[in-house]
């Protein structure tokens, strides 16, 4: 028995240097089996004094992991929305957001390019070149992006036309080059104000450029406001301005009248050239008739001549859309380019009928 009083004498000491260093936990440990030792030990006051600091201990720690948690909940919240941020700046950046708001606010064909009115044929293309690269749908997804393409598009093939240009500067709009022109002469004087942005831009980097249809009758005068060079009111000058204005009338008389040597050929389906034939290399191409074959026999010279042809303007065709497709790829547009892979077929000797 003495020696249980011994034991828990010695717990008892240990619980109470424990209750002094402020570890509660082992002080009630060494305490209570002091007791369970004696049981007649007197250690009321230092349970009390246990007990009594056992309510802000479980505050703290109530405190400490509401902390913990709220910590928690705003990391994950954190992280949430760098999530969305890191998703949203995937589609676009804030820079594209910004020159898409920039084209978008201004109105002025100039200031859409960012050019001054004494700005050279060269300087349009270089700022279309620029611009256009930067807000292609295809390229920058920004809200808005196609409408700041289009605006762009629209100023580039204003600005680029002598024509179009030196009345947009009188004016401010281009608008009476397009009312002027009737619908029967629309698609031999103006360029198509309908034109497709994206039909300017292959023009403009697969092509010569735009050529705006309007530069070859540049010479023309079809009378006050529209542009044309001007010529002296005098008698000689008079006449042969009025000479200049039938002759779009004579034309049209004769392209009516005159007969029409139209292709044999076509490389892709349209009416009326509906009958599909392929050459010996594998290159499909569609003619009017079925008489096609009683006016070019196989085995003919005649034929063989045709079909070679048709090879010819096939790889041309290829080619064009291929060098279009690989600089799409390498703006980072697209990822394949099928039709060199029809080109290559088509060199390497494999059919592609």
């Amino acid at each position: 028995m003495d020696g249980n009083k011994d034991d828990a004498l010695k717990c008892l000491k240990i619980g109470k240097e424990a209750l002094e260093s402020g570890d509660r936990s082992r002080a009630l440990k060494f305490i209570t089996k002091a007791r369970r030792l004696d049981p007649t030990i007197a250690i009321d006051d230092l349970l009390s004094a246990v007990e009594k600091d056992e309510p802000n201990k479980t505050a703290a720690e109530n405190i400490s992991n509401g902390s913990t948690t709220a910590t928690a909940s705003n990391e994950s919240k954190v992280r949430y929305r760098g999530s969305s941020s890191s998703s949203s700046s995937s589609s676009y950046t804030e820079e594209q957001i910004s020159i898409v708001r920039e084209i978008r606010k201004k109105k002025n064909y100039y200031e859409i390019l960012g050019l001054e009115k004494s700005c050279t044929v060269e300087d349009v293309r270089k700022a279309y070149r620029k611009l256009s690269l930067k807000v292609h749908p295809d390229k920058n997804k920004s809200p808005g992006a196609e409408d700041a393409f289009k605006a762009v598009s629209k100023a580039f093939q204003c600005l680029s036309n002598e024509e179009s240009r030196s009345k947009y500067d009188v004016t401010g709009t281009e608008e009476p080059l397009y009312e002027r022109r009737t619908s029967s002469h629309r698609r031999h004087y103006n360029y198509n104000d309908d034109l497709d942005p994206d039909e300017i831009f292959r023009q403009f980097f697969f092509g010569a450029g735009m050529r705006p249809a309007t530069t070859q009758f540049r010479s023309f005068n079809f009378g006050a406001g529209m542009g044309g060079p001007r010529m002296d009111h005098n008698g000689s000058g008079f006449n042969f301005r009025a000479l200049i204005q039938l002759l779009p009338v004579l034309l049209i008389f004769l392209f009516n009248f005159l007969p029409s040597s139209e292709p044999i050929y076509a490389l892709s389906r349209s009416y009326p050239y509906e009958y599909r034939f392929t050459t010996q290399r594998g290159a499909n191409f569609y003619v009017k008739s079925t008489k096609f074959e009683q006016d070019y026999r196989p085995d003919t010279h005649e034929r063989a001549a045709l079909e070679a042809k048709v090879d010819k303007d096939y790889v041309s065709a290829l080619v064009q859309t291929c060098r279009y497709e690989l600089q799409r790829k390498q703006w980072g547009f697209v990822r394949e380019t099928p039709h060199c892979e029809l080109l290559q077929q088509f060199q390497d000797g494999e059919l592609v009928a």
